[in-house]
Parts: C-alpha cells; structure tokens; sequence
C-alpha cells in the first residue's frame, strides 16, 4: 500500500510554512480541509505533520491519535518563543502550547527552543530542524547595509502584536514612543533619517502611518528589510528574519516581558531610545558578534533546513510503518538529527503545573483516578458538541426563515393599509405628542 503524508492544516497550500517542503518528500502529501472532529487517519496514513496545536480540535485529534499509537505525528514550531503568547493569552488554554507536545517529535526551529520546550517535560522529542522557509536568505545575495546617506530603518509589530486590552495599549505606548523620537530628531548623527512603518493589528490607523495600501499588496516583509539599514520590531520571528539578513535589530518591548530570543538590543522605556537608535545606526561589534550568537542558537541555519526536516519525516515514517508491521508501540531516539549539533534540556524537576497555573483548578487536584474520570467525561462531553452545535444551527436558519416569512406577510398587510387609505382618501393618525 502507497502511504500517504496528511497535513493537518487548511491553508497549507498556501503558508511557506509548508511550500516551502511538501513537494519534495518521499510519500505525496494531502493538505485536510474538513472538520478536524469529523476526520480520522486513512489506512494509507504515513505521518500527520501539521503546526495546529492550540484549540481543542486539533488538540482532541491529535490526543486521540497519539493513543492509537498507529501513525506518528510531527508537529511543526512555526517561529519563536513568545513568553507572552505562552503565559500570558486568554485565547490559548492554559499549556496547550506544547505542555506536553501531543506528538512524536516537535521540528524545532533551534536549539534554544527546544531546550525551552523540553524543560516543559517534553524530553526526548524535539528535534532542532531550523526554518526551511527561510532557506532562501542566503547571506552572500543580502543587500548590503548603508552607512552613509539616509539612515533607514524599519519599525515593524508581529502578526500578534497583543492578546489583550492592556496589552495593546502597552503596544501601542511603546510605538508613539518611537515615533515621538523620530518626529523630534530627524537625524541621527550626520545621516537624516528615513522611517518605514510596518504595523499589523490596525496599529498603523492608531499611529496616523497608515500608506492606505491594502496589506494584500504590500512588498513581502523581506524584502522591506533588505532595503532598510536597522529594524526595531515587537517580539516575532522577524527579529530573526532580520538578523539573517545582517541587520541590527532591536527588540520593542514595554511590557518587559522575559525574553525567550535575547537580543543586543532592548527597548523597554522611552529613555532607553537615544542609547539604542543611536547604535543601531553604528553598530558596535561586540554587540553584532552577540546578535549573531543568538541568532545561531535560536535558528539552526549553518545549513539549509529542508533536509534535515525531510530527513526527520522520512525516519518518522519508517517507523511507523516498522510499528504496524510488527504490531507494537511506535518507537523513535531521543535524538534523530544528531548533526544539529543540539543538545537537548533532559528532565524537569522544578515543572509544577500546579504552580505554573496556580489559579486553575483542573491543575491544582493530584488525585488521578478522578482527574482521569472527569477527563473522560469532559472529552465524551464535547464530543457531543459538533452534533449538538449543528442541530442549534439548523434551528436557528429555521427560526430565520419564518421571520423572513413574517416580515413578507407585514409588509404585505402594510402595503394592503396604504392601498386602502389611499382608496378611502383616510390620513394616517398623528401622534399627540407629534401635535
């Protein structure tokens, strides 16, 4: 039987998250499109790779695989650590962010993520893969930074600047710092400078920086920061994208969050702008040696990513199908891609859910069999929604084409009265307080 590799995510089409490698693996890849609940592995099912893990959807699918234990699943880290997306987002549930992983093996895209993750009792199953979509930065084709003329620089948000109010207002804080700066030195040195703004979240409208250009037809982000000589950036995966490309690159940050990427460049207060600008400008080296260190350490990029993802499918599936052959638990090394060079955070003694999440409840009960009972009666629970949500929607579309019906028939009688008024020459009634 030919094997098949399912991607679990709508818009792999689409996302270089994934283009970037689906044609050249060793078994054809089929992109799922329908209700994740409603889908279940095929016989031919090599390996489930996807980067959705979140919701519970993806959540319960992936749970319920990985206790068949029949097909192995790689989750993809699609971009860098954020401690505020981890700890501090209302719309994540608490540890669904790999706390554990639901899966064989996590494609990490360094190896100071996946010491992170392992430390979050995941050991064993990050491999440090690197970005394959950013394979094609190549150092050597970079254009190069200017250091006379205008100074140019881009102050670009993450695609998730906040996940809250607060938040965003903090954002939004920490953006109009920058731009007061700019507004009131509009040279750093010799050079006048020459700002690009790149904001999500309708930030730019909140700034007054909007270009009125639809984000749909904007230059892709590298290419803005190809042709800028220094970024400052909220924390995002662009600060990586950044340093790849030579760039000196601070991190934003007002929220003063821990940093899980590092930088040689922080701004954390308004009084820290003159210092940092004034660097970014001219760099001094000791501080590029450390942006390059980090860069090193976060993004496995010595060498090209794509292999070595496509090295870590191709044992994934190999054992999978060694599994089934012989009937037993699928079976994978701690370390596959032992030429990463990583070597990963092993054990975790000081990782208490209970005092992570110490106002929830569901993590604050230790007795077992009845976490285990009120889990499976919860899981049964929502198994049942998708049937339930569906019959709430057919009665509503019901209940809208009746009002639909009535609001026919009213307009009808209404019309019928304005005929009938008109026949008999009768004025309609003023109300007495309209007299």
């Amino acid at each position: 039987m030919s094997l098949r590799a399912y991607i679990l995510c709508r818009f792999a089409d689409t996302s270089a998250n994934y283009t970037s490698w689906m044609s050249d693996t060793s078994i054809p890849c089929v992109v799922i499109d329908e209700s994740l609940p409603d889908w279940h592995p095929p016989e031919d099912a090599g390996i489930i790779i996807t980067h959705m893990h979140y919701r519970w959807e993806e959540l319960s699918k992936l749970r319920k695989i990985l206790d068949r234990d029949r097909v192995p699943i790689l989750v993809l880290s699609d971009g860098i650590l954020e401690y505020r997306n981890t700890w501090e987002n209302p719309g994540l549930p608490d540890g669904s962010l790999f706390q554990p992983l639901f899966g064989h093996k996590l494609a990490c895209i360094g190896r100071g993520q996946s010491r992170v993750i392992e430390s979050w009792g995941n050991a064993g199953k990050c491999e440090v893969v690197g970005l394959p979509r950013l394979d094609a930065i190549e150092s050597g084709a970079v254009a190069p930074v200017q250091t006379s003329g205008p100074f140019r620089i881009l102050i670009a948000t993450a695609n998730t600047p906040s996940f809250n109010d607060s938040q965003r207002a903090t954002v939004v804080d920490s953006l109009k710092a920058v731009q007061a700066w700019f507004e009131s030195k509009p040279a750093v040195g010799e050079r006048p400078v020459k700002v690009t703004w790149r904001l999500s979240d309708g930030l730019d409208e909140a700034l007054g920086v909007g270009d009125g250009v639809d984000p749909e037809d904007r230059p892709p982000i590298g290419e803005v920061i190809e042709e800028v000589d220094a970024v400052i950036t909220t924390p995002s995966t662009m600060y990586l994208e950044s340093v790849l490309r030579g760039r000196p690159t601070a991190i934003l940050d007002f929220h003063n969050s821990p940093q899980y990427v590092t930088s040689a460049w922080t701004i954390s207060a308004a009084e820290q702008l003159d210092q940092v600008i004034g660097e970014l400008a001219d760099p001094p080296l000791p501080k590029m040696m450390f942006q390059q260190h980090v860069m090193n350490e976060q993004l496995e990029c010595q060498t090209p990513a794509k292999p070595r993802l496509l090295r870590l499918i191709e044992t994934m599936i190999k054992s999978g199908e060694q599994a089934r052959v012989n009937r037993v638990p699928i079976e994978l090394p701690a370390r596959i891609l032992t030429n990463a060079q990583q070597e990963g955070w092993i054990g975790a003694p000081s990782f208490d859910m209970a005092d992570l999440y110490k106002n929830n409840p569901a993590f604050q009960d230790l007795e077992l069999r009845r976490l285990q009972v009120e889990l499976s009666a919860a899981v049964a629970r929502l198994e049942q929604m998708p049937a339930e949500l569906a019959e709430k929607n057919r009665y509503i579309a019901k209940l809208m084409r009746s009002l639909d019906r009535s609001r026919v028939r009213v307009e009808d009688m209404h019309n019928r009265v304005v005929a009938i008024r008109k026949r008999f020459g009768v004025e309609p009634a003023v109300p007495e307080d309209e007299k």
